[in-house]
């Protein structure tokens, strides 16, 4: 599981990665051996952890910006004080070993963290520094958000955390509208984790905006075998569907999905759907859903605003896009629809 720098370049190298391209994500310096020690303080390694973890939670300790968008290895982030939750798990992990802990990343089995790029969705899972101690685990979560327990973890061995980390940066070079560099991540994600059904559904993202679309279908259909009900992978097959002009098979692919297990963007896609073909209260009912889901999220209210203003309903589509922009003041797709609710009339800058 857990791998010397040498072992883990070797593997990288025999799997067909570029090795000069791909930083090891848990790679320890000086610098971060020295700032576990002295914020671990002593006691058991699960002490140890949970203290390093509550200083390293406090700015005054350890200064640290969470950004929810770059992904950074341990090295990174602990030089520039900033990153995502899988930055942040990566440096604890790195700090951990460094104190000659058996410390790894843990997948998390709960709803994925997705994105809508356009009418696609793009996956990043959640995960947790895991230590196993006796007969328990203990689990460390940097995720700042609320969300729900999670029910499950998968602990992870080395390569697979790499792949998650090309996966987060795949996703990252594909908000940053660069796909073909996108591709290389995640190629390189599914070569040291072939199971890792969403990083075979990015790659599937990533080459249809290079336009091969033969290689879209094929990733989709590979990331299926693995996870066969992923509503994500479905949604984003039914996207591919409908733009290559196959309406039946992307409605079959959407009513595939599995309604209870879907992310909020997949209930949003499907909704979507259902209101084309004047299904309005099915139509209502999953962006509501979605909403629920997802309660600080600005999507499913700005679905629901441009549904009700197909309906002529312009005061409730005003309503729905102005929660939106509460949530998320600088949604370009909800400052865009209030453009177009408001006409001409100028819209306020964020805040």
């Amino acid at each position: 599981m857990f791998m010397k720098p040498e072992a883990w370049r070797e593997e990288l190298s025999r799997r067909g990665v570029d090795v000069r391209s791909v930083p090891d994500p848990l790679l320890v310096g000086d610098g971060i051996r020295q700032v576990a020690a002295r914020l671990a303080g002593v006691g058991t390694p699960p002490e140890r952890l949970q203290r390093l973890q509550q200083e390293l939670f406090d700015e005054t300790a350890f200064p640290f910006r969470y950004k929810g968008r770059e992904t950074y290895t341990a090295m990174e982030a602990f030089q520039r004080r900033e990153g995502n939750c899988l930055s942040f798990t990566n440096l604890f992990v790195a700090m951990g070993r460094s104190l000659g802990f058996q410390v790894t990343t843990a997948l998390v089995r709960r709803a994925q963290a997705t994105e809508k790029e356009g009418d696609l969705i793009i996956v990043n899972d959640h995960v947790v520094a895991a230590l196993a101690y006796g007969p328990n685990w203990f689990y460390f979560d940097f995720d700042r958000r609320p969300h729900e327990r999670p029910m499950a973890v998968q602990p992870l061995d080395d390569l697979w955390i790499t792949a998650l980390y090309l996966n987060n940066r795949g996703a990252d070079e594909l908000r940053a509208a660069h796909p073909d560099i996108a591709l290389r991540y995640f190629d390189w994600a599914t070569k040291l984790a072939p199971t890792f059904a969403p990083a075979w559904g990015n790659f599937g993202v990533a080459r249809r905006r290079t336009g091969d679309i033969n290689g879209a279908f094929a990733a989709y259909s590979h990331a299926l075998t693995i996870s066969p009900e992923d509503p994500t992978i479905l949604g984003n097959l039914a996207s591919l569907y409908r733009a290559t002009g196959h309406e039946h098979e992307a409605e079959l692919a959407l009513k595939a999905i599995n309604v209870a297990n879907a992310t909020p963007h997949t209930l949003i896609v499907r909704g979507d759907l259902e209101f084309a073909q004047g299904h309005v209260r099915e139509a209502f009912r999953l962006y509501k859903r979605a909403r629920a889901l997802a309660p600080r999220l600005a999507d499913p209210w700005v679905a629901l605003a441009r549904a009700e203003l197909a309906r002529s309903r312009q005061e409730r589509a005003k309503a729905d896009v102005e929660s939106a922009l509460r949530l998320e003041p600088d949604d370009p797709g909800a400052r865009a629809l209030l453009r177009e609710i408001s006409g001409t009339a100028a819209v306020p800058p964020p805040r």
